[in-house]
């Protein structure tokens, strides 16, 4: 993943909790990968993804292979800890909702059910 600046989590080794939330311009699907592939915490019990990035463009068709990479990574998790991962959405009124989605941009967690989806609660 060229030119992605990245979060290192390796120091972080008691991290039991990650969320990511997509508000920030920087929190692009390839750069949740990129962070998340620098985690070395065994006390790791959850990852949230906030799919809502205000951009649906960023839910679709040129984005498929980060999403895929991310999908890969996920399933890792659940291999090696036991993580499903959640997705957290708000619905979008008059359109797709992120969560429609979800199977197309997650094909390996959601056949075997290792992801959650999670409605977020109105701020």
């Amino acid at each position: 993943m060229p030119n992605v600046a990245v979060i290192d989590l390796s120091k972080a080794t008691n991290l039991k909790d990650l969320t990511f939330l997509r508000k920030h311009p920087r929190s692009t699907v390839r750069w949740i990968t990129a962070a998340l592939q620098t985690v070395d915490s065994k006390s790791l019990q959850s990852i949230i993804i906030d799919l809502d990035g205000g951009r649906p463009e960023t839910i679709g068709e040129g984005f498929r292979e980060e999403w895929q990479d991310l999908d890969r990574l996920l399933v890792q998790f659940w291999t090696s800890h036991s993580i499903s991962p959640q997705m957290m959405y708000t619905p979008w009124e008059g359109r797709k909702e992120p969560r429609d989605c979800v199977p197309s941009l997650l094909p390996e967690l959601i056949r075997r059910g290792l992801v959650d989806l999670v409605k977020s609660q109105p701020s």
